[in-house]
């Protein structure tokens, strides 16, 4: 993956860089069987000659961590925090109303309003399982940057995060280049969360994945 400040200003790029480059090796790592990611911040203007060509895999390489080679076009959504990070009285509330026979609409707040599914960058982490607090080897607690999914969205969340330009083709049959569009598939059907350090001038990065 490939993000420019243009695109992406959010982004926490460290002084004098406008370039994130997310590279991984695609064979299983331990402890979590995962891909392992390297993070690159740079300078588009000192990048050197390109490829025009990308470079064949490994033989040895697993062809689920192989992504189907794609354009980006971010977009900026609003989402709210998932269940796990929600405080207990307003959980129970929202669970409340999702049960009241006066929501005919059948719209869910985990599904439709939360946190975002699918492969994302900063906003709240859509976890899979419980959530995991990431510090940086100099003790400062460390920030979501992003996510990379096996899944984009499933039939019912496709209702509120899918392109509105896509909606007509999520139906109980939809292709799977509909809802895993990359062609990734981490763990089982998880994601791979990364985190950086907003306090360390160099923006250090660690992470973990989860599976269903």
């Amino acid at each position: 993956m490939q993000l420019f400040a243009h695109d992406v200003p959010e982004l926490p790029f460290p002084d004098d860089t406008d370039t994130l480059q997310v590279l991984w090796c695609p064979l299983d790592h331990e402890p979590y069987s995962q891909p392992h990611p390297i993070v690159r911040w740079r300078k588009a203007e000192e990048v050197g000659s390109l490829l025009t060509k990308a470079p064949e895999p490994d033989p040895d390489s697993d062809d689920s961590y192989l992504p189907m080679a794609c354009v980006l076009s971010p977009e900026r959504v609003e989402e709210y925090p998932d269940g796990w990070e929600l405080p207990d009285e307003l959980g129970a509330r929202i669970w409340a109303w999702e049960k009241d026979a006066s929501n005919s609409d059948d719209l869910s707040y985990f599904s439709h309003l939360s946190a975002a599914p699918g492969s994302k960058v900063g906003g709240w982490v859509d976890w899979i399982q419980d959530p995991v607090q990431f510090e940086c080897g100099r003790g400062h607690e460390m920030a979501h940057l992003l996510t990379i999914a096996s899944w984009e969205l499933d039939i019912k969340s496709g209702r509120r995060w899918a392109p509105i330009e896509e909606r007509p083709l999520l139906t109980p049959h939809a292709p799977e280049e509909v809802q895993n569009p990359t062609d990734l598939m981490i763990q089982d059907a998880g994601s791979l969360y990364m985190f950086v350090c907003l306090e360390c001038p160099e923006r250090p990065v660690d992470y973990i994945s989860q599976g269903s």
